[in-house]
This record gives structure tokens, sequence and C-alpha cells, in this order.
């Protein structure tokens, strides 16, 4: 049974998964420290990355954990106290700060797992 997505997934006829490989020595953390100006390393742990892209624009939105938030009791035990910080660039941009980028699309008509590619 597919686990849902913690994102909108009813309103889009195609849903996947997605990987992404960052420069050497770079991780979220050392990308949302370049790309946010605001950002605090001591303050924020990058957990999360979300490419969005609307008639022609991306913007992309970095979650991070409030590091001193976590400490605070009013948030439920089981819950992380995350802040997001969106960036609108262009993609070219974008595509300087990643070194690989792989995404799979499905209209979930077929189990990926099932299928066999027959022209490699």
């Amino acid at each position: 049974m597919k686990k849902n997505q913690p994102f909108e997934t009813k309103a889009h006829p195609l849903n996947g998964m997605g990987a992404m490989d960052l420069f050497r020595n770079e991780d979220l953390n050392s990308l949302a420290s370049r790309l946010i100006t605001s950002y605090n390393p001591d303050r924020f742990d990058a957990s999360a990355l979300r490419l969005f892209v609307q008639k022609g624009t991306p913007v992309l939105t970095i979650y991070a954990v409030d590091k001193l938030k976590q400490e605070d009791k009013s948030f439920a035990k089981n819950k992380l106290p995350v802040r997001k910080f969106k960036i609108k660039m262009p993609l070219e941009e974008l595509m300087n700060h990643i070194k690989r980028f792989d995404v799979t699309l499905s209209n979930e008509a077929y189990d990926l797992q099932d299928m066999l590619v027959i022209n490699k």
C-alpha cells in the first residue's frame, strides 16, 4: 500500500519520487546558507527541499528544523518546529547549485516495480 505523501498529490495527474545530488562537500544546510541571507546554520537544520514551478517561475522551498524552538514544550511531542524559506530564482541559476536531479512521475496506471524495460 502506498504511503500518503506530505504534499498535494490529488490535484496532479502525475505523481512520483525524486532524487538530487549536491556538489562535493555540500549538504542541504550549506546550500541553504548560500541561498538565504537570513539563514543561520547554528539555529536551523535544513531537512527538506521542494521545487515548485508554475507559469515558468520556479520556487525553491527549504524546510529547516528550528533548533531553538525544538526546546519549546508548546509543540506536540511527535512534531518538529520547521521554518520554510521560499526562494524565487531562475531554473538555470538553481541548476548551478545542483550536481544531478532525477525525478520520475507516473500516472499510477501500472506499478513501476513491475515494469521491464525491453529497449535498453
